[in-house]
């Protein structure tokens, strides 16, 4: 499969292995580069990544339903213990869910066409994926809970709250990857992630702060720019990925060999 441009070698998939040299710092991430090629993956992937929306929303409709058994809300009542079970609950369930899309956006971003396969592929690391989002959710709520106490529930503590939220989140974005493809422990996952975004947070952010502004506009003809947006998400997790990881040198080898023999 190609993309828009296929002369241009950032339109083409990262097939050496990076990971290494991204753990030191030494492979640039080029925002430019990233938005293009998950433009470009998402416009040729787009129906097979649909089918992994269409589970991931009736997952979580099922797991919003079971939530709300375990922790039920009345509409004239405000539970912040039975919100906060709802929301705990529902994001660590629908975290195997999630790592679906994940792994199609890596699989675009190879060149490698997502299957059905990729389904039950990505479910088989369920445990793995509500591991990380426990962890995620935990590194959350300390700090929340130190900053309410300093703060209380004023415009400061939002503010130095959300910021600590989107770190985290940012820190965290090559954990599923990293498991799902390299096979790695969560504790190694999460590690690795962090020392290698850490290492590229400004761009990351700019990355980010642009796909930001390109979802506000999808969404403002009657939302229906989502369609294309959502899936385009979870491409741009796995061009940082392949960009600043490439792929495992054995997965290298095996490729190279198939290509010479045919």
């Amino acid at each position: 499969m190609q993309d828009s441009n296929p002369k241009d070698s950032q339109s083409q998939a990262t097939t050496q292995d990076n990971f290494a040299a991204a753990l030191r710092g030494e492979v640039p991430l080029r925002v430019g580069d990233v938005i293009q090629r998950s433009w470009d993956i998402t416009l040729r992937a787009l129906p097979i990544m649909l089918l992994g929306m269409v589970i991931l929303f009736l997952a979580n409709w099922v797991i919003s339903s079971i939530s709300a058994q375990f922790f039920p809300v009345e509409e004239e009542t405000f539970n912040l213990v039975n919100i906060s079970g709802q929301s705990i609950l529902s994001g660590l369930l629908i975290a195997p869910f999630t790592a679906i899309m994940t792994l199609m956006g890596l699989q675009n971003a190879r060149d490698k066409k997502p299957t059905v396969a990729t389904i039950t592929t990505a479910l088989s690391y369920a445990p793995k994926m509500i591991a990380v989002a426990a962890i995620l959710m935990t590194l959350m709520a300390i700090p929340g809970v130190l900053l309410f106490l300093l703060f209380g529930s004023s415009g400061t503590f939002f503010a130095l709250f959300v910021l600590i939220a989107i770190y985290l989140q940012l820190s965290f974005t090559l954990a599923t990857p990293l498991i799902l493809e390299r096979q790695l422990s969560v504790s190694r996952a999460i590690f690795a992630s962090v020392l290698i975004l850490n290492k590229q947070m400004l761009p990351l952010i700019a990355i980010y702060a642009i796909f930001t502004i390109i979802v506000i506009i999808s969404a403002l003809p009657l939302l229906l720019g989502l369609i294309f947006t959502i899936p385009m998400s979870f491409n741009v997790i796995g061009v940082i990925y392949n960009r600043l990881i490439g792929v495992p040198e054995e997965t290298t080898t095996i490729e190279t060999t198939v290509t010479e023999e045919s």
